[in-house]
């Protein structure tokens, strides 16, 4: 850092002595300091724009940062969502054997495939669930939309729950 400001105030102080002399010879009589204020400006708002503009650029605005995401979820597979989706399954089974009956699926994992799906069908569909439930149980299927919209306090097998979430994401 000392370095650059170094090069950069240098070399905007030598260029307005040179200024100076310029103007000097040519029969003026500059104001030094001017020239020199000038200089020192120029230098350091030189140092400024190298320090700011590569952070400027490698800024994540709004396009970049969508662009991003949809990058890095392409090269993504689903490995953590389908951790996640297993870890859930598992406490509701563990649930079940203690006799406890699984409120796991209908808390935790049904809310968040409903939300998944009501987010894909506005965003990419343009068709809201609640208004229009015929049209997103044609788009996702008898199967899933029963899943994720069902009632009745049920358990859902982990197969059931990774082929929703698959037609979940090709939506």
């Amino acid at each position: 850092m000392r370095k650059i400001l170094v090069q950069h105030v240098g070399i905007a102080v030598i260029a307005s002595l040179l200024a100076i002399a310029g103007f000097g010879l040519a029969g003026t009589q500059p104001r030094a300091l001017w020239f020199v204020g000038a200089g020192l400006s120029v230098g350091f708002l030189s140092l400024a724009v190298r320090l700011v503009a590569p952070q400027v650029l490698e800024t994540s605005w709004p396009s970049r940062q969508d662009e991003k995401f949809a990058e890095s979820r392409a090269s993504r597979n689903s490995d953590n969502r389908t951790q996640f989706l297993a870890t859930w399954v598992q406490e509701s089974d563990r649930e079940r054997r203690a006799g406890e009956g699984s409120q796991i699926f209908v808390r935790r994992i049904r809310p968040m495939l409903l939300e998944l799906t009501t987010s894909r069908l506005v965003h990419r569909h343009g068709i809201d669930p609640e208004l229009e439930p015929d049209q997103a149980r044609a788009l996702l299927g008898d199967q899933v939309w029963t899943l994720i919209t069902g009632t009745e306090p049920r358990t859902a097998s982990f197969v059931e729950i990774e082929q929703a979430v698959q037609t979940i994401e090709k939506l």
